[in-house]
């Protein structure tokens, strides 16, 4: 091997047999010195079964039934090829009917990056492996294979996340993938992620929990990005997402979901994703706010149909839906529909949903970090909404049914309510909304959703900016067009 220093400690040759074995196999660069960086390698042995001689001395070909590699380890820190320079495999053809990889361990660094790969006890299995001469490594040398291991972590190359997946196994002969767990784990803390960047940017942690694909092909999906699947199941999720807004915002425009899926490079096709419980939290840091303000979702079921780019889609109709039910702060019980048209020209598409039975202050944690209002005394007793979006507007109504609401604006400074300004405003803002909705001896208000999409937001700040101008015009006091009164 050009560039290594290989040393075999025995080698036992069957010709009979037609087999060889290689035991105690060292590897490393050629110019590795203590100290240098560079890749080395220790094979317990490596056994080559059914090896077709004829072939190889009057045809020129290397046809191999079988290969055993048993405990190999990997380690060392150097360059990562770009992927315009690959190494050539065989200056010969050579077919390998299977190649089993048993107990592989890697452990190696990017010496001009933060990127690394660890994995421990692994196992591959490689079947129909077809290589022409002169070919170089990619993934169209190969049938199908099987991989599993109890713990696979790497880091991200600009070193802000570890992704660890335990469990990891997939077979071929059924076409499903299942871990234990994956783990993305920030390596900052909130604070000191929002530091490594300029702009704002979320800070995600997140755990999923048992984990399915089924009817996913591993080999198409390495060999084209083919990413197909029957389901998808997620046994448990926890995710907190954090963003620090008192940084620069980064003016880009964000595409739709539904670009994002129709321009995604190769064949899209899951039938449908289910997420069976979970708890997720968004926190932010407002801009002039002292310090994060939080919101949470809890006990979270989640479906999620039809994710395709299937272009038949363009003239057949077909519907992208979710699905979702969960416990706003752990207390009120939130149903949210969304359907959207897959290929519509406008990206429409529809939300419906409700939020029943909980008390006004348990909103608290988000709305005085980041509203600056204090609910004293409140219970939302419902909030039924329904509205249509698309590129440029969401347009729909909003029933919000709600009594004795009372609150105090919080100052910014100092996170208290009992400053005389504060007071006067909150006199004043408890005079423009209404206390409860409908008021005695009233007819219910209805709120109007109308707001304009920010092309540089994405999905969930749209969906929450609509309901929240539907929730404005619910609870306050307005004239007969719907807008509030001067």
């Amino acid at each position: 091997m050009p560039g290594y220093q290989v040393k075999i400690e025995n080698i036992d040759a069957s010709i009979f047999r037609s087999e060889i074995e290689l035991n105690k196999i060292t590897l490393q660069t050629a110019s590795l010195n203590p100290g240098q960086s560079g890749l080395s390698a220790e094979i317990e042995s490596v056994k080559i079964k059914d090896i077709h001689l004829l072939k190889a001395l009057f045809k020129k070909d290397i046809h191999i039934g079988e290969v055993d590699i048993f405990n190999s380890n990997f380690a060392g820190s150097f360059a990562f090829p770009s992927k315009g320079g690959r190494a050539k495999l065989s200056p010969l053809n050579l077919r390998i009917e299977k190649l089993f990889v048993r107990q592989l361990a890697v452990d190696i660094k990017n010496k001009t990056t933060a990127q690394t790969y660890v994995l421990k006890n692994g196992f591959l299995k490689v079947f129909a492996i077809q290589v022409k001469q002169d070919d170089t490594l990619s993934h169209g040398i190969f049938s199908h294979f099987d991989f599993g291991a109890p713990e696979f972590k790497t880091i991200s190359p600009d070193s802000l996340y570890t992704f660890t997946a335990v469990g990891i196994n997939y077979a071929a002969a059924s076409k499903t993938l299942t871990a234990d767990s994956f783990a993305v784990q920030p390596n900052y803390s909130e604070y000191g992620f929002a530091a490594q960047s300029q702009f704002e940017t979320d800070r995600v942690d997140g755990r999923f929990n048992q984990i399915s694909f089924h009817d996913f092909s591993a080999a198409d999906y390495i060999k084209s990005g083919n990413l197909t699947s029957s389901f998808i199941e997620i046994g448990a999720l926890k995710l907190h997402v954090f963003r620090d807004k008192r940084k620069e915002f980064r003016h880009i425009q964000k595409p739709t979901f539904q670009d994002m899926i129709a321009d995604y490079p190769a064949v899209l096709n899951i039938d449908s994703i289910g997420i069976l419980s979970g708890n997720i939290e968004y926190s932010e840091h407002a801009e002039k706010a002292i310090e994060k303000g939080s919101i949470s979702f809890d006990e979270i079921d989640i479906k999620i149909y039809k994710i395709t780019n299937d272009t038949i889609y363009k003239t057949e109709k077909a519907y992208l839906e979710l699905n979702t039910n969960a416990l706003l702060m752990g207390k009120g019980k939130v149903a949210i529909l969304l359907k959207a048209r897959i290929y519509d020209n406008q990206n429409t598409f529809a939300v419906n949903g409700s939020l029943l039975e909980m008390e006004a202050t348990a909103l608290n944690p988000i709305l005085e970090k980041n509203a600056f209002i204090s609910i004293i005394s409140g219970k939302i007793n419902a909030m039924y909404f329904s509205f249509s979006a698309n590129d440029s507007k969401a347009s729909g109504n909003l029933k919000l049914l709600y009594q004795d609401l009372d609150f105090d604006i919080v100052n910014k400074k100092t996170g208290e309510t009992d400053a005389i300004l504060d007071q006067l405003k909150s006199m004043i803002a408890n005079i423009v909304v209404m206390e409860s909705n409908p008021m005695p001896g009233e007819e219910v208000r209805i709120g109007i959703v109308d707001y304009e999409r920010d092309p540089e937001r994405f999905l969930f700040n749209y969906v929450v900016k609509s309901l929240m101008t539907g929730m404005k015009t619910s609870i306050t006091k307005t004239n007969k067009t719907g807008k509030p009164k001067k």
